[in-house]
């Protein structure tokens, strides 16, 4: 976008590109958090993290992932959220080890899943963050579940040229608007569905050149993070759920994904994302004007690892201002 007044405000690159989140109370012992739970017919997955520091009635965040990811590519941002209020990051139905939905792949009943845990585990109003297909989850959950929300992030949410991509509509036209948007589609459901041995998982860890040919899509300088944080994306590649849930996104209306909520909602986005574009980005700002709008500066689609800290700052300022207005 070349606009000299863009809908939204930017956070300038600060030196802190790749680096990853602070665990203020060292490294976390994920097991002792890590539960599973029935849940519609099947089971699901999550960390419930809370270091009982804040506020009683502080932010209660629930972190939903986008395709072919796993609650653990919020692992840079869950110990500094902590400090601020609980945290429940999702394996949502057919991903990491959360079983397969009951009922079939589709974000109606993913957002009925996430209602059931969050009444399951007793949480108020929740502040619902969703990466990139998790953004229109987020969005369907607060149509279906208004009384559970008390507001909703989308993390490089702002996804319906990759939806319509998806859904092979007006694919000329999505070509020529969006080389390179329908390009990263097609190959993130490529290389986030297929299974990799673990021998082909370490190397892409460990080899710059490997990361750049293969994570493009996804991370601006693949090669700039420390082997630990592409591990947190490499590792989930491979679960049952990519493909039907990217047939499941295929099938969502633009409509769907350009309408108010009814709640205070947080768009973040980055200025070199393949996958959710700033030209998408301002799509959503106008048909949402109440929407706060946010762009990660030199992050590529997977802000909160690319720029953990400053992707975790932008959530809790949010909260807090949420939790002031209420």
């Amino acid at each position: 976008m070349t606009s000299t007044n863009p809908p939204w405000r930017t956070v300038p690159l600060a030196g802190d590109y790749g680096r990853p989140g602070p665990r203020p109370r060292g490294e976390v012992d994920w097991h002792q958090h890590a539960q599973t739970v029935p849940i519609a017919g099947s089971t699901l997955h999550y960390v419930d993290v809370d270091h009982g520091t804040h506020h009683p009635d502080g932010p209660v965040f629930v972190l939903v992932h986008g395709l072919g990811g796993r609650w653990q590519h919020w692992a840079e941002n869950i110990p500094e959220l902590a400090e601020h209020g609980r945290v429940v990051a999702v394996d949502l139905p057919g991903f990491g080890r959360s079983g397969r939905p009951a009922g079939g792949y589709s974000f109606d009943a993913f957002a009925d899943a996430i209602a059931e845990l969050v009444e399951h585990l007793n949480l108020p109003p929740v502040v619902l963050v969703g990466h990139s297909l998790g953004g229109p989850l987020a969005v369907r959950f607060a149509h279906r579940h208004r009384e559970k929300v008390a507001a909703i992030v989308l993390a490089a949410g702002t996804v319906q040229h990759f939806a319509a991509a998806l859904g092979m509509r007006t694919c000329g036209g999505q070509l020529l608007r969006g080389p390179a948007t329908t390009a990263a589609t097609y190959f993130e459901v490529l290389t986030a569905g297929l299974p990799a041995p673990a021998f082909v998982r370490r190397l892409i860890i460990e080899r710059p050149l490997l990361r750049r040919l293969l994570l493009w899509p996804y991370l601006h300088r693949p090669e700039a993070l420390p082997p630990a944080s592409v591990a947190l994306l490499v590792d989930g590649v491979g679960a049952r759920g990519v493909l039907p849930t990217a047939r499941a996104a295929g099938r969502l209306r633009r409509e769907e994904l350009l309408t108010p909520v009814g709640c205070p909602v947080l768009a973040v986005g980055a200025d070199l994302d393949a996958v959710a574009p700033l030209t998408a980005l301002a799509e959503y700002a106008a048909s949402v004007p109440d929407a706060h709008a946010v762009v990660l500066e030199g992050s590529g689609h997977m802000v909160m690892l690319e720029r953990a800290s400053a992707f975790t700052a932008e959530l809790v300022n949010f909260a807090q201002q949420v939790r002031r207005t209420r």
